[in-house]
């Protein structure tokens, strides 16, 4: 299946810095197998520990699936969901340790992963970054918050909107690199031409209501689609770091290979093409 991406990080209008991380990979950028790969991390924990946080998930993930998928070349959909689940156990125990020296005591980061193979996607998730489908013209979000709020909403104390703005929606239950291990949520689900993809940190949903949300995508193509959803945050105020990566699929409307932390979106197309593809696409990041 076709599969374009494009994606957009901001600094916003109130923060000095760029605690996010995202990249988005397709075509002959993926690893063997893959057909669409995208990582959207967080990161807390101040300004050094949080940028550190969040790149070295978006660069281990890249890392480790490509270690590790070359040991299994046939893998079933199962086994392949429960490989995302232990890629990032694996990067969970790289950030921690890396966590450990005085300066980056208690630095961590969301993570949310999307695998596309042939007609399945395959999601990792830790923390309060999300997935979203738009399918249908209706906006689905995939990923469940590991946050305090969303557990206050799942028992009746908050309502959905009131989580929205609650003061203690930065607070969150799960993520990478604060414990030696991690629970992961895995999901897979089958996906078809026309679906559009969503991955975000929560300096978007947390401005921008779900049905604003959908109401951009439906408007703007895919490539246009992050800088939109972006525009739509800093037009609230831009309280927060913003990410959006955003993929169609089957639809060659927009057609954007990128990764970031910055809010100038740099192409991978000039990396030297002789390296690795995990090499080039990490080489990329860190310019």
């Amino acid at each position: 299946m076709d599969l374009y991406w494009s994606g957009r990080t901001d600094v916003g209008r109130v923060r000095t810095h760029n605690e996010d991380a995202y990249v988005a990979l397709g075509g002959q950028d993926c690893p063997p197998s893959v057909d669409g790969l995208a990582v959207v991390a967080d990161g807390m924990g101040g300004h050094a520990a949080g940028e550190v946080a969040s790149q070295m998930a978006v660069e281990a993930v890249v890392r480790f699936i490509n270690i590790e998928i070359s040991k299994s070349d046939h893998m079933t959909e199962q086994d392949f969901s429960k490989f995302l689940g232990r890629v990032m156990e694996q990067v969970n125990r790289e950030v921690w340790e890396a966590g450990q020296v005085h300066d980056k005591k208690g630095m961590g980061t969301t993570c949310t992963v999307a695998v596309v193979r042939g007609d399945k996607l395959f999601l990792s998730h830790v923390g309060d970054s999300r997935a979203y489908m738009l399918r249908d013209r209706q906006l689905h979000q995939m990923t469940t918050d590991h946050s305090w709020v969303e557990e206050a909403v799942q028992e009746g104390i908050l309502t959905r909107d009131q989580a929205r703005t609650h003061p203690n929606r930065n607070v969150i239950t799960r993520a990478i690199g604060l414990e030696p291990k991690v629970t992961v949520d895995n999901y897979m689900v089958s996906v078809s031409a026309g679906d559009i993809l969503l991955l975000c940190s929560d300096g978007l949903n947390s401005m921008v209501t779900d049905e604003e949300i959908q109401e951009i995508l439906l408007n703007t193509g895919p490539e246009l689609a992050p800088e939109a959803l972006v525009a739509a945050v800093n037009n609230y105020g831009g309280h927060d770091n913003t990410t959006a990566v955003v993929a169609s699929l089957g639809d060659k409307t927009g057609h954007l290979h990128s990764s970031g932390r910055s809010s100038s979106d740099r192409s991978l197309q000039d990396t030297v093409s002789v390296l690795p593809w995990w090499e080039r696409i990490i080489k990329a990041l860190r310019r």
